[in-house]
């Protein structure tokens, strides 16, 4: 990512989520507000623009499939369930009595902008790249909401922990809920293991942590293919960090942290596409609900 543009994977998720709506069979699985903050985020550049368009194209329609299927079959609507478990844990945690929500490289996600006007009492922060967050404030505040804040961190250069230590806005004495989504495999596992220790460090027991982790490209429960491998070469962005499913729990704990709840291709399928007709399916990443303890 070049240090004056938005994240080109921002971009790649946000049209994804708009092209799996526009199907009539997962329509219901991308609300309304979601929709609208998608479109409002990509009309807002020049980038964007482009993809709004190629969403229009019937060629684009055509061969977007055929190109997913070779990379990273079902990726599109994955993008949708994962922001759905997320979606839902979010709102528990909010009615259990949570009233901090903190997403961590929160690229063009819409959830706190969605969120913040229906729990004026709960304080949204996302932190990411500066030139995503100058984008997405461009694209969403007429003027910045008293409850949702972006905190502009490079992330190669200040940890989360740090940022957030010297922003005003954010309250250690609230009750938190963290989100990490698409991100954990991008880092070292020194610097992973650094993020929890320093998430349980900023908000204390009972910090909750949702994220999500990869299997590694080579196993069984992946179906990710060679182009990604190419893919990922020519984008710079190496897969750091991979972790069996199986794992899990022993890694959760091993952080001083409990697991919740998790979600990988059956679970999602279970939850949220009962009689639908939704093809395949992604296969390779899945999402982890945790709770920090003593």
């Amino acid at each position: 990512m070049k240090d004056d543009q938005a994240s080109s994977t921002a971009y790649t998720v946000l049209q994804g989520v708009l092209f799996s709506a526009s199907k009539p069979a997962y329509d219901s699985l991308v609300s309304h507000e979601q929709q609208t903050a998608c479109q409002r985020i990509l009309s807002a550049s020049v980038e964007g623009q482009k993809r709004l368009k190629q969403l229009d194209s019937a060629a684009f329609r055509f061969m977007a499939p055929l190109l997913e299927g070779a990379m990273m079959p079902g990726i599109t609507l994955h993008y949708v369930l994962r922001k759905r478990f997320i979606r839902d844990a979010v709102e528990a945690a909010i009615a259990d009595g949570y009233t901090q929500v903190v997403n961590l490289g929160a690229g063009f996600d819409t959830l706190a902008w969605e969120l913040h006007s229906l729990h004026s009492n709960v304080n949204f922060i996302e932190l990411d790249h500066p030139a995503t967050n100058a984008q997405k404030s461009k694209a969403l505040f007429d003027q910045s909401p008293n409850n949702f804040h972006l905190l502009a961190v490079d992330f190669s250069q200040t940890d989360a922990r740090e940022a957030l230590q010297s922003f005003p806005e954010f309250d250690a004495d609230r009750k938190t809920f963290f989100i990490c989504e698409g991100v954990l495999m991008y880092l070292e596992r020194p610097d992973i293991d650094r993020l929890f220790d320093g998430l349980k460090q900023l908000t204390g027991v009972g910090t909750r942590f949702v994220f999500t982790a990869v299997a590694p490209m080579d196993s069984v429960d992946s179906n990710t293919g060679w182009l990604l491998r190419l893919y990922l070469k020519f984008k710079a962005e190496p897969l750091n960090w991979a972790l069996e499913q199986k794992d899990l729990a022993a890694f959760v704990q091993e952080q001083g942290y409990r697991l919740e709840d998790m979600a990988g291709t059956d679970q999602l399928r279970q939850r949220y596409l009962q009689g639908v007709d939704h093809g395949t399916l992604h296969h390779g990443e899945y999402l982890a609900l945790t709770t920090a303890e003593a």
